[in-house]
């Protein structure tokens, strides 16, 4: 039996719109925020045929440079392109309709610290990032431990459970590497830093010093592909939502869209209050009762717009 060309890409569509897709939606958006930017961007990188790009990365990119250099420099121009954008809206361009998600209303980025930020930042991804990765490289060299790259792209059903497992790795390290920077003989000596901006902005999400970005960054994010042996592929897509993730969580505005989540205010508490509310999904901050400030504030703000009504 023989098919047009129209039938053989009606075909194909249906396959690729399949629940395994549908769910990699879901985990992306999820973790980034369903915003205006981040919707159409899932969209495009679970059904568009990505299959030519990633050759043109492996070719561009050969052998230990695609997880060495290629998947850091995505995830640094991610970076800085959401990140940048989200300073304009705070500093620059702050249209007053946005306003009223501001969640810290009366705060605003001070755009005189730009240039330490930057700088920081930029050390963090060369100095912190780009040494790790190579690392991750060399682990799966050498023993067969840690993403790999291959030509043919994984399957939606490979990338949503091995993402899950990011996300799972990342809470759990993430917490409590977080936790520990809180030690009062580790806090004044590192994460201080970070807490320089009690209302930060999406910018400053990797403003830190170098062991806090490898032991509360870094180490998460990564923690999980190394003991799945993920695809690098899976891996590209988790690093680019996950760094749109933690850029919402520190953008200081509580968006519309965002109604379903106790992100990003949960996280931008923490930054008001310090010592609650260490993790993102807040399973280990319920678990440990270190969100009950959060849940007294929260309680607190009901009663007074009860009352006021």
């Amino acid at each position: 039996q023989t098919f047009t060309t129209r039938e053989l890409q009606l075909v194909r569509a249906g396959a690729m719109v399949d629940p395994w897709s549908i769910a990699l939606c879901a985990v992306y958006m999820v973790a980034a925020g369903p915003s205006p930017i981040v919707v159409p961007f899932t969209l495009y990188a679970v059904f568009g045929d990505h299959q030519g790009h990633w050759k043109a990365a492996m070719d561009f990119f050969p052998g230990w440079q695609m997880t060495v250099l290629f998947i850091p420099l995505m995830s640094f121009i991610v970076y800085w392109a959401n990140g940048l954008f989200l300073l304009l809206l705070d500093t620059i361009w702050r249209p007053r309709v946005l306003q009223e998600y501001k969640i810290q209303k009366d705060q605003q980025f001070d755009i005189e610290k730009i240039g330490k930020v930057a700088r920081n930042i930029i050390f963090n991804q060369a100095f912190v990032i780009v040494p790790f990765a190579a690392a991750v490289t060399w682990l799966q060299k050498t023993h067969g431990i840690g993403p790999y790259v291959d030509e043919s792209l994984p399957s939606h059903k490979e990338m949503v459970l091995h993402t899950i497992g990011f996300v799972l790795v990342d809470e759990f390290l993430f917490y409590y590497g977080h936790r520990l920077l809180h030690h009062k003989k580790i806090y004044g000596r590192c994460h201080k830093l970070h807490h320089e901006f009690t209302s930060p902005i999406g910018l400053v999400a990797t403003y830190c010093h170098p062991f806090e970005m490898l032991v509360s960054n870094v180490i998460p994010l990564f923690g999980g592909c190394v003991p799945l042996c993920s695809h690098a592929y899976s891996v590209l897509g988790w690093v680019i939502f996950a760094v749109l993730g933690t850029q919402t969580h520190h953008c200081g505005f509580h968006w519309p869209w965002m109604f379903f989540d106790h992100q990003p205010s949960f996280h931008d508490f923490h930054h008001q209050k310090f010592t609650c509310n260490y993790g993102n999904l807040s399973w280990l901050d319920a678990l440990h009762g270190t969100d009950k400030m959060y849940k007294d504030h929260l309680a607190s703000k009901a009663a007074k717009a009860a009352k006021a009504a």
